[in-house]
């Protein structure tokens, strides 16, 4: 069946004259009605009476008519919301994310999202950065916040994007009522007796691999207290004096500041930072992409898609 002749008859069959029905189709007159006769031919039936003075439906016409025309109203609709909002009608981005970009980044987000689009839906699941990316993979999110991993080409052979944002030093993280607790900044080498508290190296393995590689560069292998605590934990056992731990300063900010005493590290050129991670292999939808784009403006730096 050609739909678009059905759309020729029913622009005819609205205003019962060939001359303005081809004038709104853009179409000659001739080439409309050769479109009706083909498809009258199609049908078996007549759909129109033509005589040199008027056009009139058919009893099949107007049948036709009346079951037809709402069904194309609701097609033209939807390709006009379409090209308008430039995104699927049902306005709904699924975020994962770690909780530091949870709370430094998704705040501002959702604020200039529902401005640009009102009634956005939003789906936010705080998670590991492993079950984040693993989301992703599964298509069970749009977007991935994480702790950019440190080898970025895992990524890449997962058929992952993914764009880094700002870098945050790394801190130490002590008791207020630590001996070292009064200095501002200090050297590395003086924490080779202490007890860390370190991360878990399968769901936190990019904060995993820094603690080794920071305190290796010092010289020393951690002496691990307790592995995995969920951040919280961390700073209850810290503000408690069970031990140490490194992390990178945007976590810090989201410890209680009267339980724990965050110092400087002297000398040292190791950071984290946080990176949005999407799927590469599937079209990007507009929400995902403005998402993308709102998440650099709030990093205040311009940022280079990896791929």
């Amino acid at each position: 069946m050609n739909l678009l002749a059905l759309r020729y008859f029913l622009e005819v069959a609205r205003y019962l004259n060939f001359s303005h029905a081809a004038c709104n189709l853009h179409i000659s007159q001739p080439g409309l009605s050769q479109q009706i006769t083909l498809l009258e031919q199609q049908l078996g039936f007549k759909l129109l009476i033509r005589t040199t003075r008027s056009v009139t439906l058919t009893e099949e016409g107007e049948y036709l008519y009346k079951n037809l025309i709402h069904s194309f109203k609701n097609i033209e609709h939807v390709v006009d919301e379409l090209q308008q909002l430039k995104m699927i009608p049902q306005k709904t981005i699924k975020i994962a994310t770690v909780p530091s970009a949870a709370s430094h980044l998704l705040p501002g987000l959702l604020c200039k999202m529902k401005e640009e689009f009102p009634g956005i839906e939003f789906y936010i699941k705080e998670t590991t950065s492993l079950d984040a990316i693993e989301m992703v993979k599964e298509k069970e999110c749009n977007i991935a916040l994480v702790r950019t991993p440190t080898d970025t080409r895992s990524l890449v052979e997962d058929q992952l994007n993914f764009v880094e944002f700002t870098r945050h030093p790394l801190q130490l993280v002590v008791s207020p009522q630590h001996a070292l607790a009064s200095e501002h900044s200090l050297d590395l080498s003086k924490l080779k007796d202490e007890s860390f508290i370190h991360f878990d190296k399968k769901q936190s393995p990019s904060l995993y691999f820094l603690l080794e590689q920071v305190c290796q560069s010092a010289g020393f292998i951690p002496k691990v207290l307790a592995v995995g605590p969920e951040l919280l934990t961390i700073a209850n056992l810290i503000a408690k004096g069970i031990g140490v731990t490194i992390m990178p300063s945007d976590m810090v900010s989201l410890l209680p500041p009267q339980h724990i005493k965050a110092i400087d590290l002297e000398n040292e050129s190791f950071y984290s930072s946080i990176s949005a991670v999407w799927d590469s292999s599937d079209h990007l939808p507009m929400i995902t992409q403005y998402a993308l784009e709102q998440l650099g403006e709030l990093c205040d730096e311009e940022y280079l898609v990896v791929k």
